[in-house]
């Protein structure tokens, strides 16, 4: 977790100078280690740059342990297809579980669908 914590600052800027890649780092060797907060930041990192099969993968190992907000993105990758095939059904169950937690972007993206 300290290490996910140091990402963020990095990632941020926040009492350090801002380095993402720094923050990438930090981030992936707390992910890797099983941190589902840190697999969701990373995936978010991810995202931003455009990385979006990697960012579905970490995605996917964060919504694995039941991190809410890793199981909404991951819905949201099956519905857009960003670093993925598009996949109603999946991004369904995805967004289903996150909902059920109470999630609010998740109930509203069931809503719409």
């Amino acid at each position: 977790m300290a290490m996910n914590n140091l990402g963020s600052y990095y990632e941020n800027g926040s009492g350090v100078k801002l380095d993402k890649k720094k923050a990438e780092r930090l981030y992936r060797a707390a992910a890797d280690r099983g941190e589902a907060f840190a697999q969701f930041n990373l995936a978010e990192l991810l995202d931003s740059e455009e990385k979006f099969e990697e960012a579905f993968r970490y995605y996917a190992l964060s919504a694995d342990q039941g991190y809410t907000p890793g199981e909404f993105n991951l819905g949201c990758c099956y519905k857009d297809g960003e670093g993925t095939e598009v996949d109603p059904g999946k991004a369904r169950y995805w967004f289903e579980r996150a909902a059920a937690k109470g999630d609010e972007d998740a109930i509203r993206a069931l809503a719409r669908a």
